[in-house]
């Protein structure tokens, strides 16, 4: 059956509008399907996080109920050593270990390990950090390690001088140095380690050496059980800058054994007749030591390409 022209034309008219009309709603749907997926990578995931509930001044102490918990955007949260509520100690009373500040801390600020330190165990006003190149060290010594420094006699005998000292190695040259280490001492440890120097110095034979823990977190400190001289213990009864917990526990520790200090290690300073060239000869190489690697230092600061 002939179709009339002006049927076929319309009929023609009315496929091409339909299929233009599809394209028209295929484009609106691909878009509105891209601004959906837009929209979907662009979303943010939220982690819950500890937050102060209150500003905290350096020194200030810090307890879980000073914790809130709150949603930030997880490219906000740091990655890991943040303190919650679950991250806090009791003592054997059951009493909870507080925090205490390292910085002053604004309220609603995210609180990390490296912000805070255990109640107790904080920092000293008499701590200072001390350099020293005459420690025979252990051959994979890094920074960050834990050692005990102690002095070991000729005839055997090992005292612990200081014990669980975090280490630092400087770089000398851009490597690191290979005989100094960095440690934080107190003003009694100070004075102990001057003591154990002297005594390794003057004992021909004798060894000032560090030992590291293998799992320091989980090992408590050595209890040191080295005893300086009288000299020196009368100076650290005499030094205002010793607090006065170290003095007494220090005090006990060399009135409980003095027999040790009269027994074994006075009588093997004096049983060495060139005690003095010794001394003198070693304290000589220990200065020695240290301006080479001072220099070698200052030459690789010196040789380091500017940036």
């Amino acid at each position: 059956m002939a179709t009339n022209p002006m049927q076929r034309k319309a009929r023609n008219s009315f496929l091409l509008g339909m299929l233009v009309t599809l394209l028209i709603a295929g484009v609106a749907i691909a878009f509105l399907l891209m601004q959906l997926m837009k929209e979907k990578a662009e979303e943010k995931t939220y982690v819950m996080v500890s937050v102060l509930s209150k500003d905290v001044e350096s020194g200030g102490k810090i307890t879980s109920a000073d914790l809130i918990s709150v949603e930030v955007p997880s490219e906000a949260a740091p990655t890991q050593g943040t303190i919650g509520p679950a991250s806090f100690t009791v003592d054997a009373e059951g009493n909870e270990i507080a925090a205490i500040a390292k910085v002053n801390l604004k309220a609603n600020t995210i609180l990390t390990e490296d912000m805070i330190v255990a109640d107790g165990e904080e920092t000293g006003s008499d701590v200072r950090r001390q350099e020293y190149n005459s420690i025979v060290l252990p051959m994979d010594l890094v920074t960050e390690d834990y050692i005990d420094i102690r002095l070991m006699l000729p005839s055997g005998q090992d005292y612990i001088v200081v014990s669980k000292k975090q280490v630092e190695i400087p770089m000398v040259g851009g490597v690191d140095s290979t005989d100094t280490i960095i440690v934080e001492m107190s003003e009694d440890e100070i004075l102990m380690m001057s003591n154990a120097l002297v005594d390794a110095y003057m004992i021909e034979g004798s060894k000032l050496y560090a030992t590291k823990y293998t799992e320091p977190g989980n090992q408590d400190a050595s209890t040191p059980t080295y005893v300086v001289g009288n000299e020196v213990a009368q100076l650290i009864n005499s030094d205002p800058n010793i607090v006065e917990q170290a003095k007494t526990a220090l005090a006990e520790r060399y009135n409980n054994n003095t027999s040790l200090r009269q027994n074994y290690i006075n009588p093997a300073i004096q049983a060495q007749e060139d005690a003095a060239g010794n001394q003198a000869e070693k304290m000589t190489e220990s200065i020695t030591n240290a301006q080479s690697a001072r220099e070698e230092y200052l030459n690789g600061l010196t040789a380091a390409p500017a940036e």
